[in-house]
């Protein structure tokens, strides 16, 4: 994990752990968050569901709540992701991180480059990056 995102977690949460879950709207990745922004969307889901127990309510809830897991950020900054979550997001062997301000997406790197509608400013950087770490742009040989 970069450490400026250990950092801004830390210094929030003062702790070192992280919740991991599926990625929101469809999106093939996984959403890393700390217990304060945990708290905000369960603040959320209590606003527009209450206490129902409607198919909607629970499945929002789930869906946030249900996958994700807690980890423990070791003393280099790394984090062990379960094969769940690996499979989810299609994470093999390199994870692109993209901030989001309360919340951050881990990202399988060619995942991210071949999204629709991607900017193309963030495909240069995405290419730059994986060029200057010798890995293909075009991704891994299958």
């Amino acid at each position: 994990m970069p450490a400026n995102f250990r950092d801004v977690l830390t210094a929030k949460s003062g702790g070192k752990y992280v919740l991991v879950g599926p990625g929101h709207a469809g999106r093939r990745c996984l959403m890393a968050f700390d217990n304060l922004f945990a708290e905000r969307l369960q603040a959320g889901l209590d606003a527009r569901h209450g206490d129902a127990v409607t198919p909607e309510a629970y499945a929002e809830r789930a869906y946030l709540f249900g996958s994700a897991q807690p980890h423990t950020i070791d003393d280099a900054g790394r984090i062990v992701l379960s094969p769940v979550l690996r499979k989810i997001s299609g994470i093999t062997s390199h994870v692109w991180f993209v901030g989001s301000f309360n919340y951050f997406e881990l990202w399988d790197p060619w995942t991210f480059k071949a999204q629709a509608g991607l900017p193309e400013l963030q495909r240069i950087q995405i290419e730059a990056e994986l060029e200057m770490r010798g890995l293909p742009i075009a991704g891994p040989a299958a």
